[in-house]
């Protein structure tokens, strides 16, 4: 009986130790007893003595631990990828000048009227033209035809050299469209004028006579007076920023200049015989001047603001050479009547005023002077545009023009007109002239600009 309490509490103690939640080493085994012997209650086996192996270890009595896996924590989240976007540099402060620019304009210009020199005289009775007579008077000439404006167009574009954006350069081009002016006189229809012709002043006698055209029972006529002008030109030029205050800014230029002015001068006439030798005549005059300026130039530009308004002035002056170049050339057709049709015999290098001896070209080359000069006004529109209108003014200080060209110095007799077989090429009259005087454009301008 007393072994049976023994086992018992050996297995209650084990069964506790089990439970324990930190497993305490078990106790050695106790020795084994003498066959027979039983260890009285409440009396404890004796251990096993240290450093004796044990045969095997116990085993624990109840169900196996269960091994829970391990916590995981949850993966962060992944933000999802954002388009790459480049930055966006800020705001560099603009230079006097700004990075770019550009201007339109509408040009509406007067050009120098053409000096023309007395070409045309004529009577309301039909009695031959005689200087003096108070009968006789001026049709074409003595003062310049009559001008109307040229519209045209000026064209600018510019870019800054630096990043501080204080030097820069600026190409310009312009241009006033042809535009071409006529007087006629004849003698035909409801017309006032019965009898009219060309002055001269005869190479023989020294005398001023008229070459008449026109003229009641001899002769019919129809003359026109024609003048044409254009203007065209380009500059390139370097611009430095000299002062850039608050409400003023002052840059300098200097650079290159072409300016063109042609312009040309026409007679034609045709003139219809019922006397002496019948027929029909035809003559043609045409006198040309060219002037073809090169130079370098110097210029300053002025521009005060104040709030949204602005005045813009700009003054620059060229220097170089005009390259001058006058052509005369002249035409005469004879038509008279044949048995069984019409003879028609034509002159080249001859008309009226133009006759072989002075008919061809002249070339020369001078020196020159072209100022020229421009004033806006206008108001700003935010800050990379501008409006305006002004006036601008140039001039050419030495240049040809075609009424200047004209020699009146004329022999009746070599002139196929009158002499009905051809032109003489022995004469020295009329001569080739080269007459210099000066040229002028002004006039409105509207425009717009921008800077960007």
């Amino acid at each position: 009986m007393r072994t049976v309490f023994a086992v018992v509490a050996f297995a209650f103690m084990s069964v506790a130790a089990i439970a324990q939640p930190m497993p305490v080493p078990a106790p050695p085994p106790p020795a084994p007893l003498p066959q027979g012997q039983v260890l009285p209650l409440g009396v404890e086996p004796p251990f096993l003595q240290p450093g004796k192996e044990v045969s095997q270890p116990l085993t624990p009595v109840g169900p196996a631990p269960v091994e829970l896996p391990a916590l995981v924590p949850d993966p962060a989240p992944v933000p999802e990828p954002k388009p790459e976007t480049k930055p966006v540099p800020p705001d560099r402060p603009r230079g006097p000048l700004g990075p770019n620019w550009s201007s339109y304009e509408l040009l509406y210009w007067w050009p120098m009227r053409q000096p023309v020199p007395p070409l045309v005289v004529g009577t309301r009775t039909g009695l031959p033209q005689v200087f003096g007579d108070p009968n006789t008077s001026l049709l074409v000439g003595a003062n310049a035809i009559d001008t109307e404006p040229h519209a045209g167009g000026r064209f600018t574009t510019g870019s800054a050299l630096n990043s501080s954006e204080t030097v820069g350069y600026e190409i310009t081009y312009y241009f006033l469209g042809t535009r071409t002016l006529r007087n006629r006189v004849t003698d035909l229809g409801a017309n006032r004028v019965r009898s009219f012709g060309l002055p001269y002043t005869n190479a023989v006698t020294g005398a001023n006579e008229v070459l008449t055209l026109a003229q009641p029972g001899a002769n019919s006529s129809l003359l026109s007076v024609a003048t044409s002008t254009r203007v065209q030109g380009w500059e390139v030029n370097t611009v430095a920023n000299v002062l850039d205050d608050k409400h003023l800014k002052i840059n300098a230029l200097a650079g290159w200049r072409y300016f063109q002015v042609h312009e040309g001068l026409r007679l034609e006439q045709t003139q219809l015989r019922f006397a002496d030798l019948p027929g029909m005549v035809r003559t043609a005059d045409q006198f040309d001047a060219h002037n073809r300026f090169h130079g370098g130039q110097l210029g300053l530009h002025a521009d005060a603001r104040r709030g949204a308004l602005f005045c813009e002035m700009t003054a620059k002056v060229a220097f170089g050479q005009n390259y001058e170049v006058v052509k005369n050339e002249g035409m005469t057709i004879l038509q008279s009547p044949v048995q069984g049709g019409t003879a028609t015999r034509a002159f080249g290098g001859s008309g009226i005023y133009v006759q072989p001896s002075n008919a061809g070209r002249t070339a020369n080359g001078v020196f020159a002077v072209v100022p020229e000069g421009t004033i806006k006004f206008g108001f700003r529109i935010g800050d990379a545009g501008r409006v305006y209108c002004g006036y601008s003014f140039i001039y050419l200080s030495d240049a040809v023009r075609p009424g200047d060209q004209i020699d009146r110095t004329l022999n009746p007799a070599q002139i196929p007109l009158v002499n009905g077989t051809g032109p003489v090429f022995a004469a020295d009259r009329p001569a080739r002239i080269v007459t210099r005087s000066d040229f002028w454009a002004q006039g409105l301008i509207i425009g717009l600009e921008t800077r960007y």
